[in-house]
């Protein structure tokens, strides 16, 4: 667990509960933790992203993204619905304001599962977010992680192969990195830096 960096809490940030974003390169398993978190924590709140993309297997509405056609999330996007939004392969995905609107007004937790690009927008739009880094223990790990999932083509593997090692260069805008070798830890680690902001917001 590397500390990147250390920002000032003002007395708007102890009041409005706490924004945390974790993200990964593509199979990093940001996904995997913050499953973990939650069910350690079922205070925790999640934000559930908006999403064009196609339903996977297993998937429901509401609780994994809330999906959306083109046409109502291009309507959203006119609106000032969304935090932030983003193109990402092909389909477009939102954070909601409301979901930020419902941390501040129960003063609670709420993890962000964000990409890079997803992140830097939520960081633009919400300074006071605590940003963490998931890092594989190697290139040849997160490889392989990706190519044990099975349900992505050759070429998309490829494709998110190339992604994950831009996502990487861009670990260095975060407040925290965390190496995903064990999940246990990594886990454990999260918890303790989620839980130095929260007594540090009120100190």
């Amino acid at each position: 667990m590397t500390p990147k960096s250390k920002s000032t809490a003002g007395p708007d940030r102890r009041k409005s509960g706490l924004l945390v974003v974790i993200s990964a390169p593509s199979g990093g398993g940001k996904s995997t933790v913050i499953r973990k978190l939650r069910n350690k924590h079922p205070e925790y709140l999640y934000s559930i992203s908006a999403t064009t993309r196609q339903r996977r297997k297993g998937e429901r509405n509401g609780v994994h993204y809330h999906y959306m056609t083109r046409p109502e999330f291009e309507s959203s996007v006119k609106r000032n619905r969304f935090a932030e939004w983003a193109r990402v392969h092909d389909d477009y995905y939102g954070t909601p304001l409301a979901n930020i609107e419902r941390a501040r007004k129960l003063g609670k937790v709420m993890l962000f599962d964000l990409d890079v690009q997803g992140a830097a927008a939520l960081r633009r739009a919400e300074p006071s977010v605590v940003s963490i880094f998931l890092m594989p223990p190697s290139w040849e790990v997160l490889k392989s992680r990706l190519e044990a999932r099975g349900s992505e083509s050759d070429a998309q593997r490829r494709r998110r192969l190339t992604t994950a090692r831009t996502e990487l260069k861009r670990r260095f805008e975060y407040e925290y990195w965390v190496t995903n070798n064990r999940l246990a830890d990594c886990v454990s680690d999260c918890e303790a830096i989620i839980r130095a902001e929260q007594l540090r917001r009120i100190a």
